[in-house]
């Protein structure tokens, strides 16, 4: 039995997640269900979801069912849990409901420290309930803890096979937390007045992960001393939950070229809109890094020539995000060829990406883990325009499969020290060209993404059986 315990999932099914890590795991779980590995994931119900409100959550409840009630210890609290299961074949989704608390009202969205503490304590302190209790620790070959929410478990319960799969470079994928709070809870006196997670994390692992190989430099230089354990598992995705059914037998270019025409028309028709004009999308969490701007200006000197599917959500406490998701709404009511989606919806992303020709993958280089949204693009032959970070080294090669941009920074530099006036140039080149490429350019991405990009690959590299 593999368990991984994530703060965030994403199915098809509900909205409880915010954004890549989510659909990273939604993924693992469909491949597992595909390929009959006994797996299983547990992270918490959110009643309110990420920003999505309790009306989103009511589809993700219609398809769970209760299969056990419990009871943990928090802040010195009782705490009643609902175990709420999604099982598909041999894969099960565990979405933990504690009922008297209020650490699992919304994802993401604290008010303290105490607050962020106790939230990644108790997904902890639901995970190693429902192993210890419905699983059996000795049945289990890894616990794999996604990002430092769960890293709480090793304080919690020994076990010689946990692991830490680390998934930003950034600093809020490294939470720290005062000192006094692992005495309130635990009774241990850490000798620093902060404690790092992702270290705790490592120290107790057999194991780190890191999601991509560029991202093992910068670990490098953030963890130094675990390094002689941290590995990349480039991260991938689901082909049979992304891929447009239609192109799944492609015999040739003109073959996809058809096919593809076809998938775009009948999709745009389901977004509400018709046209014939190329197609360039832009979407994904909102926050500055990976630079919203980009696709404003792209609409700004493309004028109406192209199609815009552009869109996101952006964290309610990133005040700039709010406003650049407000900007891209507003533009979308000015202009007939832009088409605005709010939200994180993994059904809305494949709509997006299936009625694309061209999809941007814009992020300061050095900031990015992986990305996948480019991967998901590729293996239905959109090809990106991207900024040389996360995984896409290892996959776009410039003209062929796909087009780069901008410098290939391995430090995470501050985002005021960018030149992007010159980065954006190269990029609206780019555009440009691919305007007149992107289907011989989007063939050759749908021929080789498949095999790098395909969860079959991540699975047996990080030791599934």
């Amino acid at each position: 039995m593999i368990v991984s315990v994530t703060a965030e999932l994403g199915l098809d099914i509900g909205q409880n997640f915010a954004g890549g890590l989510g659909i990273l795991e939604g993924d693992k779980f469909y491949a597992a269900s595909r390929l009959s590995i006994n797996y299983t994931v547990i992270t918490l119900f959110y009643r309110r979801g990420y920003v999505n409100g309790e009306e989103k959550q009511k589809e993700l409840l219609s398809n769970l069912n209760k299969e056990w009630e419990s009871e943990i210890t928090l802040g010195g609290q009782r705490i009643k849990v609902e175990y709420l299961a999604y099982t598909l074949n041999t894969a099960k989704a565990i979405f933990a409901n504690p009922l008297n608390t209020k650490f699992n009202d919304q994802l993401y969205v604290e008010n303290s420290d105490e607050e962020r503490f106790y939230k990644c304590l108790l997904l902890a302190r639901v995970a190693e309930n429902y192993i210890n209790e419905r699983i059996g620790w000795d049945k289990v070959k890894y616990v794999d803890m996604q990002e430092a929410c769960p890293a709480f478990l090793p304080l919690i319960r020994y076990f010689p096979s946990y692991r830490i799969i680390i998934h930003t470079p950034a600093p809020w994928g490294h939470p720290t937390f005062p000192s006094y709070l692992f005495k309130k809870e635990f009774g241990y006196e850490f000798p620093l007045d902060h404690v790092v997670m992702t270290d705790i994390g490592l120290s107790s692992s057999i194991e780190g992960i890191v999601v991509s190989k560029k991202m093992l430099k910068h670990v490098g230089r953030t963890f130094p001393q675990h390094m002689y354990k941290i590995r990349a598992v480039t991260n991938g995705v689901e082909i049979p939950r992304w891929r447009h059914p239609l192109l799944n037998d492609v015999k040739d270019l003109d073959d996809f070229i058809k096919k593809r025409k076809e998938v775009k028309r009948d999709i745009i028709k389901k977004l509400g809109k018709d046209t014939d004009k190329p197609t360039i999308a832009w979407l994904r969490r909102i926050t500055a890094y990976k630079r919203p701007d980009f696709i404003l200006r792209l609409i700004d000197d493309l004028k109406d020539d192209v199609f815009f599917i552009i869109g996101g959500l952006a964290h309610p406490k990133d005040y700039s995000a709010v406003e650049m998701e407000r900007r891209l709404k507003e533009i979308s009511e000015m202009k007939n060829n832009v088409i605005f989606v709010r939200g994180a919806d993994a059904n809305l992303m494949k709509l997006a990406i299936w009625a694309s020709d061209i999809w941007t993958f814009t992020p300061f280089s050095g900031w990015e883990a992986s990305g996948t949204s480019f991967m998901k693009a590729g293996i239905n032959g959109v090809p990106s325009i991207a900024s040389r970070d996360g995984a896409v080294p290892e996959i776009i090669n410039d003209g062929y499969n796909g087009w780069l941009f901008g410098e290939d920074r391995e430090t995470l530099l501050p985002l005021n020290v960018y030149d992007d006036n010159k980065e954006y140039e190269e990029f609206l080149k780019k555009i440009k060209l691919a305007l007149s490429q992107f289907y011989e350019v989007g063939y050759n991405a749908y021929k080789t993404f498949p095999t790098y990009c395909a969860m079959d690959r991540l699975m047996k590299e990080y030791g599934y059986p």
